[in-house]
Formats: structure tokens, sequence, C-alpha cells
């Protein structure tokens, strides 16, 4: 589940990007930040070993500003997120975003001919759209759908659809198993296991 949600993250590394004429604010904002990753990516001068976590930092910086973790972390814990205090909620936000990062970085550099097409944004109600894009490899098109909210302007990912299986619910339901039988404490220690350990980066 994790190496496809990286596929959408903010993909791979296209030498293709395609939007409607017509692409409103929340499709062009999504699709900017493809962009930037895109570049940085394919820059010569970051492709080096000693360079690696330079560039490795540039690319999450892309992801922070256009996912919205916060919203992500609360609706992956679901049930679970008022039943823990405000200092537990933060230390989980963080620990959430390493996860996604790790899967994130682990698996974008692997990819170099794929192509992302931007197809159409609907709306979900006054400050939320779904973004519909495609990602295309070897003949074989997978659909990719970004929940965004408005948030003081920015259109925000909350969620990805990946062949309408939910990157959210998904997460809700590995975590949700953790911390019945595990408790809070166990489900942070497997996250941070996940993502590489607690002295990671």
């Amino acid at each position: 589940m994790v190496g496809k949600m990286v596929i959408a993250l903010l993909l791979a590394a296209s030498l293709f990007i395609a939007a409607p004429a017509s692409a409103g604010e929340p499709m062009e904002q999504l699709r900017v930040s493809v962009e930037k990753v895109v570049e940085i990516l394919k820059d010569p001068s970051l492709k080096s070993p000693d360079r690696m976590l330079e560039r490795r930092n540039r690319i999450f910086k892309v992801v922070e500003e256009r996912f919205d973790f916060s919203e992500m972390a609360k609706r992956c814990l679901g049930e679970f997120w008022p039943k823990i205090s405000e200092a537990e909620q933060r230390e989980f936000e963080v620990a959430f975003a390493s996860l996604l990062e790790t899967s994130y970085i682990a698996t974008i550099e692997r990819f170099d001919e794929e192509s992302v097409v931007f197809e159409e944004e609907r709306p979900k109600g006054r400050q939320y759209f779904v973004v519909h894009t495609a990602v295309v490899s070897g003949g074989r098109s997978i659909s990719v759908d970004y929940s965004v909210r408005n948030v003081n302007g920015q259109w925000l990912v909350y969620d990805v659809n990946i062949e309408e299986v939910s990157l959210v619910a998904g997460y809700r339901v590995r975590f949700a198993e953790t911390f019945r039988r595990e408790g809070f404490r166990g489900l942070m220690k497997k996250i941070a296991e996940e993502a590489g350990g607690p002295g990671k980066g």
C-alpha cells in the first residue's frame, strides 16, 4: 500500500505532465508542486551521492508544502485521536510525517519514465475538491485521486486514493489494530521502526 501511495504522493520522476487548459486553482497548485519535484529529480547537480541528502530534503520540502500532515494524521488515527493528549497528537503528527517521508523518498528515486496526467477536478463542498490524475507507466494507467481542502488559500492534500483505495483508510485500519493491542506507545514504536528508527535524520 505504501509503495503505491508513494507513486501518488507527488509523483515519480515524470518526463511528461499534462493538465487541461481549464484547470482551476486546486489542480493548478498541485501541478506546480509536481513540477517542482520533477525539477529536483532531473537536476544533474543533485544526482551525485554526496548531494543525496540535499536532494531528498528539497523533495520533502515540496511535499510538506502541499500535504496537510496534521489533517492526515488526525484522520488516520480516527476514533483514537481524541483519546490522546495534545502533546501526543503533536508527537504522532511528526512521526506520521516521518513515516511518509521515508516511504516517499525510498520509492520516488526509482522512477524515471512515468507520466502524470491531470484529468479533472470536482468539488466535494465549498472548501473541498478532488483532483483526478493518472500515472502512466509501461502502457498501464493508474488512477490517482487527491482529496484537497482550502487552508488559508492553499489547497492541501489530506488523502490520496490509488485505484479507489484510500491511503488514509488503509493507515487507519493498521493503526487501529496496533493501538488496540499495544496502546499509543506501542503504535509509536511501530511507526518509528517503519520510518527507520528513532535516530532517523
